[in-house]
């Protein structure tokens, strides 16, 4: 690959269609790298946030600390795409809300409503069901699960009191909640696991 090196002292008269054809094709391969990374993110986003980074870079690039251009931008460019993504997930998180009930509503109004353990739990006649069904879980899994859900704690606080690692706790979770399903849902059919 060739090396790519800053725009010199002129660079502030080159406009966007300087940079673009200087170093378009190298932020769309990391665009495009990130990208495959993350299969959500928008690739034109990227590009515009890769653009914002190069120039960045262009600005603050300093010979003296004996640094390649290239390593500089490449990090510049990078951090720049990932803070974008950042940035727009955050407000993303905060306009979409959906209420259970009226999720709920539109599934069973067009006819697609889940029949997942969630769901069947929702009604006071199944309570019956999960209690039974949290009585066949190993005690370890039943307690992740009452600090998981009850006391609402995350992964990490939970290991730290069961003095286990994250990922253990994580897995116990995973299966405890897996355990449920099976239970739960042979059950439902009048299949009862044993």
């Amino acid at each position: 690959m060739a090396e790519i090196r800053p725009l010199g002292a002129g660079s502030d008269q080159l406009g966007t269609a300087s940079i673009t054809a200087l170093y378009g094709g190298w932020i769309k391969r990391m665009a495009l790298l990130l990208r495959s990374r993350m299969p959500w993110a928008e690739l034109d986003e990227l590009l515009q946030w890769g653009a914002i980074g190069m120039l960045e870079s262009m600005q603050r690039f300093d010979t003296s600390h004996g640094v390649s251009f290239q390593a500089f931008a490449s990090r510049r460019i990078r951090g720049a795409m990932i803070d974008g993504l950042r940035r727009e997930g955050a407000s993303r998180r905060g306009q979409i809300m959906f209420e259970l009930e009226d999720v709920e509503h539109a599934a069973v109004a067009a006819g697609t409503s889940p029949q997942d353990p969630l769901s069947l739990l929702t009604s006071a006649d199944n309570r019956d069901m999960l209690t039974a069904a949290l009585k066949t879980l190993p005690r370890l899994e039943f307690q992740i699960l009452a600090m998981h859900f009850y006391d609402d704690m995350n992964n990490r606080e939970i290991a730290a009191i069961l003095d286990v690692s994250e990922g253990y706790a994580s897995r116990l979770r995973k299966r405890a909640l897996e355990s449920l399903a099976i239970t739960i849902n042979a059950a439902h059919k009048g299949n009862p696991v044993l």
